[in-house]
């Protein structure tokens, strides 16, 4: 069986500035309004549907809202020095230095604030977020209309 959830039409959105270092302009700071949508396939084993859509709508929201208006950091890309001092957050990367609020920022365990990579850390926070067993998990992350990034995970096999 397979569900699907359209995070456009769910409103399962969030804006969000970054930047992407290199030469290019996507090294400025810009934002995008993004969208979350996710098809979820497995066994109904005996039941009557796979899993609760308002639960995982509502799971999806929740990652969703806790990037929502801010500026997202990649705490692992190579190179980047993050400091927090007085409620302030500075970013050191490629001889350039940003300095933000804390509080609108998010420092996202990832290498860097491209879809591909948010639709990676994305993912994991959904699936480890369902309380039940399924087979596959694909999250695309809609960074504006006809573009998106995709991850999948699948269930290993016993």
């Amino acid at each position: 069986m397979e569900i699907f959830i359209d995070g456009n039409y769910s409103n399962i959105r969030f804006s969000a500035a970054h930047f992407i270092p290199g030469e290019w302009k996507c090294s400025r700071i810009h934002g995008h309004d993004y969208s979350i949508s996710v098809r979820i396939t497995g066994s109904m084993e005996g039941k009557t549907y796979l899993l609760d859509f308002s639960k995982a709508k509502s799971n999806l929201k929740e990652i969703a809202d806790y990037l929502d208006h801010r500026v997202l950091i990649p705490e692992k890309r190579k190179g980047i020095r993050i400091t927090r001092k007085e409620g302030n957050l500075t970013v050191r990367l490629q001889g350039k230095t940003y300095s933000f609020p804390e509080e609108e920022t998010r420092v996202v365990p990832i290498k860097d604030t491209t879809a591909e990579c948010l639709s990676e850390y994305i993912l994991e926070k959904f699936v480890n977020s369902l309380k039940q067993e399924i087979g596959q998990v694909e999250v695309e992350v809609h960074e504006g209309p006809g573009q998106y990034a995709k991850s999948i995970w699948k269930k290993e096999s016993s």
